[in-house]
């Protein structure tokens, strides 16, 4: 869901509220990390048992985005609170999650010398992408804690360690969300709103365009692709070959499917929720996982789906939906690994996970 202006994002439903009630875009995201602390420091007395359908991994700080490693051994997530933990490796045969340790390398790749080092007990981690790259596991993250930015990791899921190897700064104003990783080292990466618009949240729920997506090319930076302003650019895919993208109309409900090149003919899907972000299923189609979450219902418990989506024909079709509940509300991201299908939340002590449907 949304990014924030400087530091935080996807926590929308307590962002908005804030908004509603005239706080400051800081103030907002404060409200929002908050919450999601309290939830945490409480997971240890909190029961972690199933609920229905749901299973869960606990004491963890608001998983919002993950991906798999090494064929889906391990899953890394972020953690969407400043100050918290910066990554997670979560065992997906054990169902157990711990921090990973991180470090700065001594030196770093050259290819994303554009910036200095972070301070890495700072980070406010949120979308992310993994490539292998040379041989090597790296993890693209947007991060919000001290700075927008882009923070490069090499992954060594084996002892539980991640390497800061690189960064990058996107344009002034970029409220930055999803990524996703393309050939020879390019990414690109959503804009959700301004950071400098203070109901920039307010003028997404209402259906504007407030983003776009920016390609981010080695020796080149950031430039705007064409055709993708958006109501809220919030997840993102790019096709294997490297043509396309598929992004997420969080205010307006929408899938787009958007040739790279700016040449070619746009395509849409709709969907009856808020779409977050998007995963490739093991099929070759599109998850789609995102929450229902309007102007009035800001404050409270938020109900969620998946719906799976044809890359080719851009048709959906339904994978889960959940209601809210305060065990585990908000989905934001849906993985599959094996007969498993994962889910992460924007806000929360715990990751979900379930038995992955049939296509």
């Amino acid at each position: 869901m949304n990014k924030n202006p400087q530091l935080t994002g996807r926590a929308c439903a307590a962002m908005a509220l804030a908004l509603a009630l005239g706080l400051t875009v800081a103030g907002a995201l404060l409200a929002m990390a908050q919450p999601a602390a309290a939830q945490t420091a409480a997971a240890n007395t909190a029961s972690c048992a199933a609920e229905g359908d749901l299973h869960f991994v606990c004491n963890l700080i608001s998983v919002e985005d993950f991906l798999p490693v090494n064929g889906g051994r391990w899953l890394v997530g972020g953690s969407y609170v400043e100050k918290s933990v910066g990554l997670y490796l979560i065992d997906t045969r054990a169902k157990t999650a711990k921090p990973m340790m991180l470090s700065l390398a001594a030196v770093p790749d050259p290819l994303y010398a554009g910036c200095a080092a972070p301070d890495l007990k700072n980070l406010q981690t949120h979308g992310l992408d993994v490539k292998v790259i040379n041989g090597h596991i790296t993890a693209f993250v947007i991060n919000h804690g001290g700075r927008e930015s882009v923070e490069i990791f090499r992954l060594h899921p084996e002892s539980d360690a991640a390497q800061w190897i690189g960064c990058a700064l996107p344009p002034e104003g970029v409220n930055s969300n999803s990524i996703t990783a393309m050939g020879h080292g390019a990414f690109a990466l959503t804009k959700f709103m301004d950071t400098r618009d203070k109901q920039g949240f307010q003028h997404i729920l209402s259906g504007q365009v407030t983003g776009a997506v920016y390609l981010w090319t080695p020796g080149k930076g950031f430039a705007e692709v064409p055709g993708t302003e958006l109501s809220g650019d919030n997840g993102l895919l790019s096709s294997p070959d490297g043509r396309w993208l598929y992004i997420n109309a969080y205010g307006s409900h929408e899938i787009y499917r958007v040739p790279v090149s700016g040449h070619g003919k746009r395509s849409v899907a709709k969907v009856d929720f808020s779409p977050d972000n998007l995963r490739w299923a093991p099929d070759g189609s599109i998850f789609v996982t995102g929450q229902f979450i309007t102007a009035t219902t800001m404050n409270g418990l938020h109900g969620w789906a998946t719906v799976r989506l044809d890359a080719k024909t851009m048709a959906t079709s339904p994978v889960a939906k959940e209601p809210g509940m305060k065990e585990f509300d908000n989905a934001t991201s849906a993985v599959q690994v094996g007969d498993t299908l994962w889910f992460g939340t924007f806000r929360g002590d715990r990751m979900a996970y379930m038995p992955a449907p049939k296509p």
